[in-house]
């Protein structure tokens, strides 16, 4: 059974609506004064009902506890009448009604003691359940809100177009305003923010956050570029193909907003489970009362039936699960994995599949050198260390290639080639360089490339020339990061299959486990839900184009370097890769306690419930019952929590395969 806090933060959390921030900021307030209520209630309550106070010492002491209780309704029982009437209204009983009956439970009867002198009070009752379920809200409202945020905040990034206006001026709009045939100017750096075609420019263009190709694309006139992609170097000006609110990448938003706001499974497993438990609970208290009403009156029967309410309220049974999720969950973040679920740890623990994006994910965001060869009579660690002098400073894509060459040679007079690459002096030497564009006529590369090392298909080829002359040929391949193939070969040893889903159109040859190459996003997202067929499938990732295959998998994890959306989209956060096979572990040992330990929970209560219907259970023994078995539970939980593994011991960097 679903505990009442996790099912509440759980229907929170996968029901994204939005909310002003100050709202989240409310919640919290609300949810630390609904704690204090429901300490301050239960010290004076336990006091009143061991050691019974009379005369005017227990009108005042009652009249305190009741104006607690009013106060916590006040601050806390709104969220859940409107959930609560609302469910009523369409027909559904949900987990909040169950609350409510508690709450109104243990608020009339501790009136009936009060105004009859007779019985022991439970107005504490009122102030724990809506703290429970507003602990639930706040967690969920807060991943809602990052997660608002952040697709917000990227929307809003490509936003605004540098429209040009007949008369030749730049006018700055609002994309949506932008119409097939507008003419819009990209500076370099920027955010290109339609889909369109090159009028005039030539630009690196970085297109990895929607195809996965781990290289920046030369981009010239009368080639397409789409917004979400950015210029890397050189402006552009583009002629827009589809209106400014018809872009591929508003496509991309809305499927992950649909995705978001589906029901969690979950909460449809609380749904069903709550609609036999609830009226189950509801007869049985009804039984009691009329039974035992006639039997000795309706103060016994008032009292016993308000025991099988307390001792059936799934605060007792629902502790077997939040208390192992949350501390499996301090366990994860010692790992390096954040959470953004309560129920993350459940989801993992069905993991049968592993789909991993591959640029950015398991591959570096710095390529590797691959191989150098210099023309007759030079030395390559001299090209090297003049190419550096070019790049440095610089966070070009292939600058990062040569960083580690850098020496103490200054370059001076350095100029940005827009899609093409770097001119600069070293003393009296001009050197160029970049790719195959800066070679004049004339000039054969044939035999120098015949000399490079054949890295596969997915390679960049760069050149260097000296006073105009060709001075040598660079080979740049995509490199795994050091933790990817430790990483793969841990999670195959237990078991779990793995898939690589790429947008790269040609993958290089690293040996990587069922690779799917040249996927759109939203291809992507379709393949995992092909996939899903075989078993329950977690996606890592770490771009914007993930975001859709992340809000359609059973759960994701982003790397925290990742995209904002798709950190704010995933489930959980992860910092290290070769953390996600022992995260993995402590999840399945986790949830098998929880089953046990539900199972025990369920038959403690199924005999609690029992007594306390046959009248030998007094509500404070009914209290005292679920507490025993909440603290039962506990102790379980946080034992089982504890067994995790230890964090994974960090391997070495992985080193270039280029030995200069």
């Amino acid at each position: 059974m679903s505990s009442c806090c996790h099912c509440a933060g759980s229907r929170a959390t996968e029901t994204p609506t939005p909310r002003p921030p100050a709202d989240g900021s409310t919640a919290w307030v609300r949810l630390g004064a609904l704690a204090i209520l429901a300490a301050q209630s239960m010290i004076v309550s336990l006091a009143v009902n061991l050691s019974p106070p009379t005369g005017t010492a227990r009108l005042t002491l009652h009249i305190l506890l009741a104006l607690s209780a009013l106060a916590a309704l006040f601050l806390g029982a709104g969220p859940l009448l409107r959930e609560s009437l609302g469910a009523a209204r369409r027909g559904r009983i949900v987990f909040e009604q169950l609350f409510l009956l508690g709450i109104t439970a243990a608020l009339g009867a501790s009136l009936v003691c009060t105004f009859t002198g007779t019985g022991h009070v439970y107005y504490e009752i009122v102030a724990i359940l809506l703290a429970i379920h507003a602990l639930g809200t706040a967690l969920g409202r807060q991943r809602r809100t990052a997660a608002l945020e952040a697709a917000r905040a990227l929307g809003e990034e490509f936003a605004v177009a540098q429209r040009l206006e007949p008369g030749g001026g730049l006018v700055s709009v609002p994309v949506t305003t932008i119409r097939p045939g507008d003419v819009v100017q990209i500076p370099p750096g920027a955010a290109i923010p339609i889909d369109g075609t090159i009028l005039a420019g030539t630009a690196l263009v970085d297109e990895s956050a929607l195809t996965g190709e781990p290289f920046p694309a030369v981009r010239r006139p009368e080639d397409p570029v789409r917004a979400g992609s950015r210029l890397v170097d050189g402006p552009l000006r583009v002629r827009a193909t589809a209106a400014g609110d018809a872009r591929d990448l508003d496509a991309l938003f809305a499927r992950v907003r649909a995705a978001q706001s589906a029901p969690s499974r979950l909460q449809r497993q609380a749904d069903r489970l709550v609609a036999w438990f609830l009226p189950l609970v509801s007869l049985v208290a009804l039984a009691t009362f009329a039974f035992w009403t006639l039997q000795a009156g309706w103060t016994t029967g008032l009292f016993n039936a308000l025991a099988v309410l307390l001792v059936a309220c799934p605060c007792a049974m629902g502790l077997a699960t939040p208390i192992g999720v949350w501390t499996a969950l301090g366990a994860l973040a010692r790992h390096g994995l954040i959470a953004h679920s309560s129920d993350l740890v459940e989801r993992l623990a069905q993991i049968r599949q592993i789909a991993f994006d591959k640029t950015g994910t398991l591959g570096d965001d710095r390529p590797e050198l691959l191989d150098a060869v210099a023309a007759p009579g030079l030395l390559r660690a001299d090209l090297l260390a003049g190419i550096a002098a070019l790049e440095a400073g610089r966070d070009h894509p292939f600058a990062r290639a040569f960083a580690r060459f850098t020496g103490p040679l200054s370059a001076t007079d350095v100029q940005l080639l827009p899609g093409v690459g770097l001119r600069g002096r070293l003393g009296p030497t001009e050197l160029t360089f970049g790719n195959s564009a800066i070679l004049p006529p004339g000039i054969d590369p044939a035999p120098l490339l015949a000399e490079l090392r054949a890295g596969g298909a997915s390679t960049h080829t760069l050149f260097l020339l000296r006073d105009g002359t060709l001075a040598g040929a660079f080979q740049l391949r995509e490199c795994l990061r050091a933790a990817t193939r430790p990483t793969l070969a841990a999670l195959a040893a237990d078991g779990l299959t793995c898939h690589v889903l790429t947008g790269d159109p040609h993958p290089p040859a690293h040996d990587l486990p069922r690779v799917t190459a040249a996927l759109s996003p939203l291809a992507k997202a379709d393949h995992l839900r092909a996939l899903a067929a075989g078993g329950p499938v977690l996606f890592v990732g770490d771009g914007t184009n993930d975001a859709p295959a992340m809000a359609a998998a059973h759960a994701s994890l982003a790397l925290t370097h990742g995209a904002p959306l798709a950190r704010d989209t995933a489930t959980g956060e992860l910092a290290d890769l070769r953390a996600l096979p022992a995260a993995l572990r402590l999840c399945r040992a986790t949830v098998r306690s929880i089953h046990r330990n539900l199972l025990f929970a369920a038959a403690y209560n199924a005999i609690g419930i029992t007594l306390a219907a046959a009248g030998w259970l007094h509500p404070v023994a009914a209290a005292l019952l679920m507490l025993g078995s909440s603290l039962t539970v506990s102790t379980r939980a946080l034992r089982a929590g504890t067994r995790g593994e230890d964090a994974p011991t960090p391997t070495p960097a992985t080193v270039s395969s280029f030995a200069s």
